[in-house]
């Protein structure tokens, strides 16, 4: 699993052709997608304590599941491609391995080190998905853009809906 994270890291499409082609893979990606969400609670530690990481953390899973869901309606139903055939195990698991950037969330835990650490796993991550989306879903850069234009709209209003105002942080 080591080598799929460091891959995917990489841009490397073989990492995200493995774990799609792997149903053995969906637990250790799911929990792999733990750690991560673990991760992005530890940035809100230093201004919110243990019950702002909890929050974080779990508006991280939800969006997450929510980004998946909608990626899946999107991807393959509303706007699939000419070859896509992308079952949602598939795409959990690409989508999880996607996530590999925001394991650096963990130096957030140093509030100076947030303004560097917190955009740079964003961005990154934007790209490990636009990877992982082209990868499981088979289309081109601009339709697995759309998708996940559309799928971060869809997880950010559940996510408006899901957390109190002012809890996160």
């Amino acid at each position: 699993m080591l080598r799929l994270i460091i891959d995917a890291l990489r841009f490397d499409p073989r990492a995200y052709r493995a774990v799609r082609n792997d149903p053995v893979a969906t637990v250790p990606v799911l929990l792999f997608v733990a750690l991560c969400v673990l991760a992005a609670g530890v940035v809100a530690l230093p201004s919110g304590g243990l019950p702002a990481f909890g929050v974080t953390a779990a508006s991280a899973f939800v969006s997450w599941t929510v980004f998946v869901l909608a990626a899946y309606v999107f991807g393959t139903k509303a706007l699939p491609g000419a070859e896509t055939q992308a079952t949602l195990g598939q795409l959990a698991r690409t989508l999880g391995l996607a996530l590999a950037p925001t394991l650096l969330l963990v130096f957030g835990v140093v509030p100076a080190l947030q303004v560097v650490v917190v955009p740079l796993a964003l961005v990154w991550t934007v790209f490990t998905t636009l990877m992982a989306l082209r990868e499981t879903l088979g289309v081109g850069t601009l339709r697995a853009l759309l998708v996940a234009v559309l799928s971060y709209g869809a997880a950010a209003i559940v996510g408006s809906f899901l957390t109190p105002p002012g809890a996160a942080g």
